[in-house]
């Protein structure tokens, strides 16, 4: 006996429908947060919302409840166990550069709605009504395919590899280290698009990369041990004091041929770094890009330091 076809049919409500059936029920009174609303109102859980970049602060400011994984085309956060349970969440945000040159920050239903309603109000605050983005953008383009195909894909993280050139240098002198300080909870890119924001990155990576880091005695062991370096050429010619922490590395640099490779970005960030101690600077948001200046800067404080790092190799000085 042959069988007969089944038709089958699968309605999908329209979310005016959804809409108006949430707010025709008892659901309504319920007081749930933002994100949980919008679900029961039809919104896709894998759909992306936009944020501005400075919904990011809040967790920055606390490492010590919160993990972040970040890059140029987003990462994770989630809580410690320490964190208060009021500011729970797991959430992975993506990047993506609007027309004006800044970014914004995304991250889909489903995540916003398993975050507690203190932290619902907090995304909610930063969300963005209407955004123009930028067509040309790979670092977003990372994120949708990690995200939604499950690619296994690396995204450039400059704030790391500061910390990867400086553990690499340290590592060449085994028991001693050239940078003392090499761990900074604090040191991120601004998440504020203002130049006082700039300014507080940059001192948070002078601490890393600064005099007070830098290992003086280690230094004159080199220029002493290494190139046979006179006492007197460690005595400033004009001022006849001993020559700053700072400029024992660009003595060392010439010494070695690469002139400045490494000093000279350490005193540019340093300048930088001055504004932010010794100026009270503005936190009106600009049109200028701050988060993307600082990427660059650690950029090539990281490609000066890796030329640095084989010139040491190339001298044997370790």
């Amino acid at each position: 006996m042959p069988k007969e076809s089944t038709t089958t049919h699968v309605f999908f409500p329209s979310k005016e429908l959804l809409e108006d059936h949430f707010y025709d029920s008892k659901l309504v009174r319920e007081g749930f947060p933002e994100y949980k609303n919008r679900l029961h109102c039809g919104a896709h859980q894998l759909e992306l919302v936009m944020f501005s970049e400075e919904v990011l602060s809040r967790y920055f400011d606390h490492p010590e409840w919160y993990e972040i994984d970040d890059s140029l085309s987003g990462g994770h956060i989630w809580a410690k166990s320490e964190a208060p349970e009021n500011r729970y969440l797991y959430v992975r945000h993506g990047k993506r550069k609007l027309d004006n040159g800044q970014s914004a920050v995304t991250a889909i239903f489903k995540d916003l709605y398993a975050m507690s309603p203190e932290e619902q109000r907090h995304w909610h605050a930063y969300e963005l009504n209407e955004a123009s983005f930028d067509s040309n953008d790979p670092n977003f383009a990372r994120f949708v395919v990690r995200t939604y195909d499950g690619a296994c894909v690396d995204s450039p993280k400059p704030i790391q590899e500061v910390l990867n050139r400086i553990t690499e240098i340290n590592q060449l002198f085994g028991e001693e280290l050239l940078f003392k300080k090499y761990q900074n909870d604090h040191f991120r890119p601004p998440v504020e698009n203002t130049r006082k924001s700039y300014y507080d990155s940059c001192s948070e990576l002078y601490k890393l990369i600064g005099p007070d880091s830098l290992n003086q005695k280690l230094i004159k062991n080199i220029l002493k041990k290494e190139f046979s370096t006179a006492d007197g050429e460690l005595i400033h010619k004009e001022s006849k004091r001993p020559l700053s922490t700072i400029q024992l590395l660009e003595l060392l640099e010439e010494k070695m041929g690469v002139d400045g490779v490494i000093s000279s970005k350490i005193r540019l960030i340093g300048k930088d770094r001055m504004e932010a101690d010794h100026k009270i600077t503005s936190s009106a948001v600009e049109e200028h890009n701050f988060t993307e200046e600082f990427i660059f800067l650690c950029q090539k404080f990281s490609c000066a330091a890796n030329q640095f790092k084989h010139k040491l190799q190339q001298h044997a000085l370790t």
